[in-house]
């Protein structure tokens, strides 16, 4: 399958080119409805996490719109599952969720970034309220993932991506939805930024 051609490819080029050390993939369920959030400082951090999480199960990631427009990357995205969403709408794309919560509630496991995008200045921003939605309507269960070294990618040395503990994020029926959306987003950043590596 193209996909495991292309895991094992990231896998050889991350192992071979740098300081690379991947923590945790025994904290990964093999079965069940999963979001794996990890914070985001390049471009190398989806292949970083795919690649390695992908020896214990495959997942779907949420990624923006403009790679679906690129030639060959586009079609690989879309022979995958992946789901495009389209990062200018305010609370993020509607279909985009729909689409996750419909993997979710399959059973199947979903990467994203709370972020939203690649950090500019290294350090952590502020969450994006779509995966709070996808929790709070989904109920699934939140895998941790911090990664370190990849800002500035590819002109960097040792990365380290370590995969926590799941949890999972319990609503208040008396407290307006919304506002818990923005809490969960801000509990799952938080305990990302919590790993210590």
């Amino acid at each position: 399958m193209l996909l495991n051609l292309v895991k094992f490819i990231f896998r050889v080029f991350f192992k071979t080119f740098y300081d690379f050390r991947v923590e945790g993939l025994e904290n990964i369920p093999k079965t069940g409805a999963l979001i794996i959030a990890g914070n985001h400082l390049s471009n190398a951090d989806p292949p970083a996490i795919g690649a390695f999480a992908g020896l214990v199960r495959d997942s779907r990631f949420m990624a923006k719109k403009e790679l679906f427009e690129i030639p060959v990357v586009g079609w690989f995205f879309r022979d995958c599952g992946y789901i495009s969403v389209d990062r200018k709408r305010a609370i993020g794309d509607f279909g985009a969720l729909e689409g996750a919560i419909k993997a979710l509630q399959a059973g199947e496991s979903i990467v994203m970034f709370p972020e939203g995008t690649r950090s500019k200045t290294g350090q952590p921003q502020k969450p994006k309220s779509g995966i709070g939605f996808l929790v709070y309507k989904t109920g699934a269960p939140v895998l941790p993932v911090k990664i370190t070294g990849t800002f500035g990618f590819p002109w960097v040395r040792k990365i380290r991506v370590k995969i926590g503990q799941p949890f999972t994020l319990q609503k208040d029926p008396n407290a307006e939805p919304k506002a818990q959306y923005k809490q969960f987003a801000n509990e799952i950043m938080e305990k990302i930024s919590s790993i210590t590596i």
